[in-house]
């Protein structure tokens, strides 16, 4: 069921002392689906490393409840309704990381995923494609020469890869450095609003 979702995506680090401690709490209740553990790293461990890291910025999804069984269902309520349903970390100066040609052209989407109790309803997609628009807004902040938005999915990762693709970015090549085995990657450039 797609809702259109309504996502906000709330950079962590700079949010207030309460708000990032709500926003936290949110991200260590994600839960992966099975099939996704050997795709996507432990949430609480993905935004540890984000936390202590200058260069690597965590964001958290969040979302309206579309109902009270969701709101009940997903802890991290924000106030207003608000939950939190996902997590992402842009990695400035790491996209070769993924396989792509230079550091310094692209920002690295790493660690990005959706509670599997909220997957197929949306908040993916226009997740995903509000953090092209957050790393095109980091890129102009930090005055870096990023064009775009560069990712590794593995290849075995087919919903990934479609998802992505909905969201606008484009397959790009292989990359065979992954820990799970080979990567697709996929680049959305910030001009592609």
């Amino acid at each position: 069921m797609d809702t259109s979702a309504d996502v906000t995506l709330i950079p962590v680090k700079t949010s207030p002392d309460a708000m990032r401690s709500d926003l936290l709490a949110g991200i260590c209740a994600l839960e992966l689906a099975p099939a996704q553990a050997a795709f996507v790293g432990e949430p609480s461990a993905m935004a540890q490393v984000a936390l202590a890291e200058p260069d690597r910025h965590i964001f958290a999804v969040t979302a309206v409840a579309q109902s009270p069984a969701l709101a009940d269902s997903m802890p991290g309520a924000l106030g207003g309704g608000r939950v939190v349903v996902g997590m992402g970390v842009l990695h400035v100066g790491a996209a070769r990381s993924a396989g792509w040609h230079d550091n310094e052209a692209a920002i690295l989407l790493r660690g990005f995923l959706v509670d599997r109790r909220v997957q197929g309803m949306g908040y993916g997609t226009a997740a995903t494609e509000a953090a092209v628009e957050l790393a095109g807004n980091l890129a102009a902040e930090l005055a870096l020469p990023a064009l775009g938005l560069v990712l590794g999915v593995n290849e075995r990762n087919a919903a990934g890869i479609r998802a992505y693709g909905k969201a606008g970015f484009g397959d790009v090549g292989l990359y065979l450095g992954g820990r799970s085995g080979p990567q697709r990657i996929m680049y959305r450039p910030f001009d592609a609003f």
